[in-house]
């Protein structure tokens, strides 16, 4: 690869963390590398020099335009590049920039600035678009102490010759472990302030703090600052389309939804093709109560789709963050179909999106359609992920999604997806091969005996052959955890309250190694402490494959509980909606009173009710209509608050 005629220009000061990585993606199509250091002591200028530059040491008087155009100065190539030590030029092709530096009537490019934001991790971004690839020309200079442009002084020349490109940049400056090391949040926000002194009224300096407090969540600051401009230019340049969507999100924050939409409806008159103006709409009537307006307000940001080409976006906006949302408002209206397909769209943008995954994930198995998640994981391998298995692994063994357990063994078997043995063991219960399972279980505590684990299975296995000294010996001998106190509940010996991690825990093992008896024994002496609705969703789709004997035992416990205690509140009522779909899944009634106070302003109390009573109708006379799966409408009743 032979080098363009292109200079590198950069400052930096203590870069040794970001600079080899940066000067790597770029250094092949350059000419020369220049390198203003403003004082770094450890070690970033040997690392310059490295791959060639030339290093010109710079006096830092809190001015980066000052210290930019120093270098600037140095430039000998017909064309400059201007990066950041933490950034990288995100796989530029030879032949589009050669094809770029051919047009002699241009003479600068703006570039696509892919800032990531928050945790690494999370992969979130914002984007902006940047001048940093233009002529060498000395009218062409940075303006500006902090957040200084380049593309003000090419907007000068005659025809406004300045073209957007599809180069990207990939920026690493604003994740919070940079940010917090090197404090920029207070070091920029001292930089600006001393410059407003020597100009109160400029206003990007004023944009520059108000940026500043909003990335340090100060948005009451921010608000002031943003709203002030706004009143001084309302629209023109690319950046007032950022003033509108941060000014209104800053008083989305604040609790401002007026003036909050005000500003939106105002910038979406200049901005029309905003689609990060139309999701923060979506926002703000939802939290009014708005869910339809704000679905079709969706609607429209996923019509207009990624346009971060064209403003400062977020990521996902448009596409899989959006699609996220707008399933979450179809469940909320019990539209489970497409609530799951946008779930599915979101992940099709982005395979690893983990809230787009938890979601689609528990749904698909509360729908019983594992089918739909085997299907997506052979036509995503990258999928199978540990975080996304470790949303998807505990899932499938609680709901007892066998096929998909057996899809994701095969493809271990297979060498492709590295699972622990305790997986094929649960595998075997499930489908009652106890008596391997259990050998297979003392092989694994033989090679790990202090996995407490693998007892607690072993304890489980022995409930459900109902070997009663088996499971005291084991509860007994590794009274390690919550094990001891469990079994002493289940014999009745045990009047304290099980805490409900406990609880969980426990049926998280009777429901996926098949011990139903020790369900309705824990549920007996129990009683009102074990709350069915604090337990995972995807264990009631376990809860669901027991035996009809086991589920109307339950329902029967349930019962009597309620003619001595009715129900009377929102958990109550939440109560009443499990064992009303128990009692429908094994064909029967809940016999309990009619009468009973609740929380009259909820809407679960108002769905437990009536689910009750319709189920109780359709019991005695054919109603013309189809019950949902109660534990989907369980999932968003729990999950809406109007």
């Amino acid at each position: 690869m032979h080098a363009l005629d292109i200079s590198l220009c950069m400052i930096v000061k203590n870069e040794v963390a970001h600079l080899e990585h940066c000067l790597n993606s770029v250094h092949s199509l350059v000419s020369e590398i220049i390198v203003g250091d403003t004082g770094s002591e450890d070690g970033s200028i040997d690392i310059a020099r490295q791959f060639g530059a030339r290093v010109i040491p710079i006096k830092w008087e809190q001015d980066f335009a000052k210290a930019r155009n120093t270098v600037l100065e140095q430039a000998t190539c017909s064309w400059i590049l201007v990066l950041d030590a933490d950034e990288i030029a995100a796989n530029w092709d030879i032949a589009e920039l050669e094809k770029l530096l051919a047009d002699t009537s241009v003479y600068g490019y703006y570039v696509q600035m892919i800032s990531y934001v928050g945790e690494a991790e999370s992969q979130e971004f914002i984007t902006d678009s940047v001048c940093r690839l233009f002529r060498n020309n000395p009218c062409i200079r940075f303006r500006g102490r902090i957040h200084e442009e380049v593309s003000q002084s090419i907007l000068e020349f005659p025809g406004s010759p300045l073209l957007f490109s599809k180069l990207k940049i990939d920026h690493y400056g604003y994740l919070k472990s940079e940010i917090d090391r090197k404090d920029k949040a207070h070091r920029n926000q001292a930089i600006i302030q001393e410059a407003l002194k020597d100009a109160p009224q400029d206003f990007m300096l004023r944009y520059a703090l108000a940026t500043e407090y909003f990335q340090i969540d100060e948005y009451d600051e921010a608000a002031n600052i943003l709203l002030s401009l706004l009143d001084t230019m309302d629209e023109g340049p690319g950046y007032i389309s950022d003033l509108y969507l941060k000014a209104a999100y800053s008083l989305y924050m604040l609790g401002d939804d007026n003036h909050a939409s005000e500003v939106i409806k105002k910038g979406l008159s200049h901005y029309a093709d905003f689609s990060d103006l139309y999701e923060l709409q979506a926002s703000l009537l939802l939290r009014q109560g708005r869910t339809l307006d704000a679905y079709k307000t969706l609607q429209t940001s996923l019509r207009l789709g990624d346009v971060s080409a064209i403003y400062s976006s977020s990521s996902g906006c448009g596409t899989y963050r959006t699609h996220y949302l707008a399933g979450r408002i179809y469940e909320s209206l019990h539209n489970f179909e497409e609530a799951s397909e946008h779930y599915e769209r979101a992940l099709s943008f982005r395979p690893d999106y983990l809230p787009a995954w938890g979601e689609f994930v528990a749904l698909e198995l509360l729908m019983d359609r594992s089918f739909r998640l085997t299907n997506f994981l052979a036509k995503h391998p990258e999928s199978m992920n540990q975080k996304q298995l470790s949303i998807l692994i505990p899932s499938v063994l609680n709901s007892r999604a066998k096929e998909l357990l057996k899809f994701l063994l095969f493809e271990s078997e297979c060498g492709r997806l590295p699972l622990p043995p305790l997986l094929n063991i649960l595998y075997l219960f499930q489908n009652d091969e106890d008596e391997h399972a259990c050998n297979k279980l003392r092989e694994l505590m033989r090679e790990s005996p202090a996995d407490q684990k693998l007892v607690d299975y072993l304890w489980a296995a022995a409930w459900k052959r109902l070997d009663m000294m088996d499971a005291k010996y084991l509860a007994g001998l590794y009274a390690r955890g919550p094990l001891a106190s469990i079994q002493q509940k289940l014999e009745g010996e045990n009047k304290q309250i099980l805490s409900s991690s406990d609880v969980s825990l426990a049926l998280q093992m009777f429901i996926q190694v098949g011990a139903w008896d020790a369900i309705v024994a824990m549920y007996r002496h129990s009683g009102s402490e074990l709350r069915w609705t604090n337990i995972p969703l995807p264990l009631l789709c376990g809860l669901s494959q027991a035996p009809t004997l086991i589920k109307k035992e339950l329902c029967s416990v349930y019962e009597n509980l309620r003619r001595e205690i009715p129900p009377k509140n929102m958990a109550d009522c939440n109560e009443l909606l499990v064992f009303t779909w128990l009692a429908q899944s094994c064909g029967t009634i809940l016999n309990v009173p009619d009468s009973f106070s609740f929380l009259s302003d909820h809407f679960t109390a108002y769905a437990g009710t009536a689910y009750h009573q319709l189920a109780k109708a359709s019991f005695y006379h054919r109603l013309p209509c189809e019950f949902p799966d109660l534990r989907l409408i369980l999932r968003a009743s729990c999950s809406t608050d109007t």
